[in-house]
């Protein structure tokens, strides 16, 4: 049975465009209370007035996610608001390479801060979100992985730093999810795919409705059709 929104509290970083903007519109309109976190207060409070005059019910949380004190804060505000979290979408992240960029070239200022944003702030959110999540009956983690980051293919392009920085989003998946295998709480990493996003280009062959298709089946199917711990893409099980 496809789980019902109604009344579940969902908190979506990097919401205020592309994917995330998508998601966040989706599941509050399947009745959904959401919280929409960007660290982008202007175009943030657009997009939230926007889906207000529709009559969903979400609120703008702004956070920089490369900011530790940005998620305590995040964390302490939501706290007080809800006694529970359901779903949890780490979806916020970057790619700030050039194309030609390779390893021997590499500028670690840029991998510092690409793994800072894509894997510490991920890692971080996980950590400070538990103790809501584990009040829920049933609760997800869903993070935003790429192609970039499987390391079973053939690669599928460069950008070093992004890319390893999406193998470690899927280590944490990984890890969380053993450690949380005894609890209410189901971890899964998502490859979108090549999107049409500000991220993905408009050369991508997939538009932001199939990008995010499999992160809405992991959010609403029901727990026996899905693995805890593993990599998706359209709605099947990836290789690592």
């Amino acid at each position: 049975m496809i789980m019902n929104l109604k009344g579940k509290t969902i908190i979506i970083t990097g919401a205020n465009r592309g994917l995330g903007k998508a998601m966040t519109h989706k599941l509050a309109k399947s009745g959904a209370f959401v919280y929409m976190v960007c660290r982008d207060p202007e175009t943030g409070s657009d997009v939230e007035q926007k889906f207000r005059d529709e009559g969903l019910n979400i609120s703008l949380k702004i956070a920089d996610l490369e900011n530790i004190q940005d998620i305590d804060n995040l964390f302490n505000e939501i706290k007080e608001e809800k006694d529970y979290v359901d779903i949890l979408i780490n979806n916020a992240g970057v790619n700030l390479e050039d194309p030609d960029t390779r390893i021997e070239n590499l500028d670690l200022n840029i991998l510092e801060r690409t793994m800072n944003i894509n894997f510490r702030g991920v890692i971080y959110t996980c950590q400070k979100f538990l103790p809501l999540l584990k009040k829920s009956p049933e609760a997800r983690i869903i993070n935003f992985s790429s192609g970039l980051g499987q390391l079973t293919v053939p690669r599928m392009g460069y950008y070093p730093g992004y890319s390893i920085s999406k193998t470690a989003v899927n280590a944490i998946t990984k890890n969380l999810a053993n450690e949380l295998i005894d609890t209410n709480i189901m971890v899964f990493s998502v490859d979108p795919g090549w999107v049409k996003t500000r991220l993905g280009g408009p050369e991508a062959p997939l538009e932001i409705e199939e990008g995010i298709d499999t992160a809405i089946y992991l959010a609403t199917e029901s727990v026996e059709k899905l693995q805890t711990g593993e990599f998706y893409k359209e709605r099947q099980v990836l290789g690592w």
